[in-house]
């Protein structure tokens, strides 16, 4: 794990005697699964001919099974800003596999430049789908490009957390493990699951050696005795592994069976052993807060939205109040802390906002936005990282994303910064696609509007569709793309993409598939 204080310094420009190397390799690698009712895709945008003004990419694809023995790799050159789309079942029939079987294995994807890409993790994601549901999330693992970039994303090893499972008959938790290109002799899972009461499961699996790409997917249920220790509720995960030279980031989630769906995110770092100067958030003024995010809340029918902090978190005691603004950024309600968080602890929480807004009488109210506000308790200092997650359902009984975020510390560099660019892909295919667009920032009185410019993006060609938005300080719209005739016709019932240039730097983009029935897939915009 690298403090947030060396991501910042990595993400700010700065003059150094030895020059940093530039990035000219950016991967990702995805499990893969192909399942009655449920097939993956990737799914990216060639943003760098957009925000970077790189004009050529050459990007190699491997699919590998299970085992990481290759199936197939191919070698194409992009030069378009514009969508694209790889479909597991293509890879398999290159492959000469059948793609009514059962397949399990991995998808990397490799971005080679003459131009410095910035980042080492592309801005890609992998979407897992079916008839009557949609899930995705973006990059979250990837091979290191060389030994300097292994040590800098490994100051210090540390679990992952910070994910919702659930364990019934027709509900599945899973965990994927994918090891990068070097053998991992005697390799070991350590899982501690944490239910609604506070109590704590813990078991150890030996998983042998794995091979070079081997990539695992346990079923926690088989390992766990989840079911009477979850009791119907939401229960959660901390998991220490073994894996070579890749991001030690895993892609997670729960497997329904009937209908066949899934839901899934990604895990993130347990902090509770993080306590030193880097690791907490000293910046703050009467002008800011010290941590604030914006997120998106639905109540209407039977929609539920809840925000869910997890035993992660540095030593510390903060608060976390609730503010509720409809879409015009006019405050409609507060919640003075709506959730008070000691850690280290054995419980999670949550907030549950759509409950809030019907107490309030306001879930008729679209769009909402909710803004967490972190307040350290006296004497105390505030966790770096605040790792949450924004629970989406489409009913309480129905699975819902469980989107990773972070509350947005206060950052002194961006108080100058003129501008931001966002984007996000637009499932046109999938059920009720819709993109959110938000304006907030952790200042204690935001004021400032946002001028966006909205291009819209088809995997057909390189056509552009431009539109201007406007929206107040703590303002929120929603693209929906089944109501726009104009957008429906030019996407081509094909997945899109929008780009969001801001006249300021607090902008940001969630997206989703949302069926009125059944599970919700979304994540947050790149």
């Amino acid at each position: 794990m690298r403090s947030y204080y060396a991501h910042l310094m990595n993400t700010a420009p700065t003059e150094t005697i030895v020059a940093a190397k530039p990035i000219l390799r950016a991967s990702s690698l995805f499990p893969v699964f192909q399942y009655q009712g449920i097939s993956s895709r990737i799914l990216f945008m060639g943003y760098w001919f957009v925000k970077r003004n790189i004009t050529e990419l050459t990007q190699v694809t491997t699919l590998r099974d299970s085992q990481g023995n290759v199936l197939v790799r191919f070698v194409t050159t992009i030069k378009e800003a514009k969508g694209y789309r790889i479909e597991l079942t293509e890879l398999l029939q290159k492959a000469g596999r059948h793609v009514d079987s059962e397949f399990e294995g991995t998808v990397e994807v490799e971005f080679f430049s003459l131009q410095n890409l910035v980042f080492p993790f592309p801005a890609l994601l992998v979407n897992y789908y079916g008839e009557d549901f949609s899930t995705c999330v973006h990059t979250a693992q990837r091979v290191y490009n060389n030994y300097e970039d292994m040590q800098a994303n490994s100051e210090t090893k540390v679990p992952e957390a910070g994910f919702n499972v659930y364990s019934t008959d027709n509900i599945q938790p899973f965990v994927t493990l994918l090891n990068g290109p070097e053998k991992c002799p005697n390799s070991h899972l350590h899982v501690e699951c944490f239910n609604h009461a506070g109590h704590v499961l813990k078991e150890h699996i030996n998983l042998g050696d794995l091979a070079p790409y081997q990539a695992k997917t346990i079923h926690l249920n088989e390992v766990l005795p989840l079911d009477k220790f979850l009791n119907q509720r939401v229960g959660t995960l901390r998991i220490a592994f073994d894996v070579r030279w890749v991001f030690p980031r895993l892609l997670v989630g729960n497997r329904q069976l009937n209908p066949p769906a899934m839901a899934i995110t990604h895990t993130y770092y347990d902090c509770t052993r993080a306590n030193t100067s880097s690791d907490y958030w000293y910046a703050v003024n009467d002008e800011w807060y010290t941590a604030a995010l914006m997120l998106p809340l639905c109540a209407q029918g039977n929609a539920q939205t809840k925000y869910y902090f997890y035993p992660i978190y540095s030593p510390s005691s903060f608060s976390v109040d609730l503010e509720i603004y409809n879409k015009d950024g006019e405050r409609v309600a507060t919640v003075p802390k709506a959730l008070h968080i000691t850690s280290p602890s054995s419980s999670f929480e949550n907030i549950d906002a759509a409950a809030h807004v019907r107490r309030l009488g306001l879930e008729n109210e679209f769009p909402l936005g909710a803004r967490l506000i972190a307040r350290p308790d006296e004497g105390t200092n505030l966790p770096a990282r605040i790792k949450l997650a924004l629970d989406i359902g489409a009913s309480p009984k129905s699975l819902p994303c469980n989107i990773c975020t972070n509350l947005q510390p206060f950052n002194p560099s961006w108080i100058d910064k003129k501008h931001s660019f966002k984007w996000a892909p637009i499932l046109s295919d999938q059920p009720n696609p819709e993109v959110w667009i938000m304006n907030s920032c952790p200042q204690i009185h935001y004021k400032s509007e946002a001028e966006i410019v909205v291009r819209f993006y088809r995997e057909a060609d390189t056509e552009v569709i431009e539109r201007i938005y406007h929206l107040p300080p703590h303002g929120s719209m929603v693209i929906r793309i089944d109501e726009d005739d104009e957008l429906k016709n030019f996407m081509g019932n094909l997945p899109g993409w929008l780009t969001a240039v801001s006249t300021n730097p607090y902008t940001t983009t969630y997206y989703f598939s949302r069926p009125s029935e059944g599970v919700v897939g979304g994540d947050h915009g790149f």
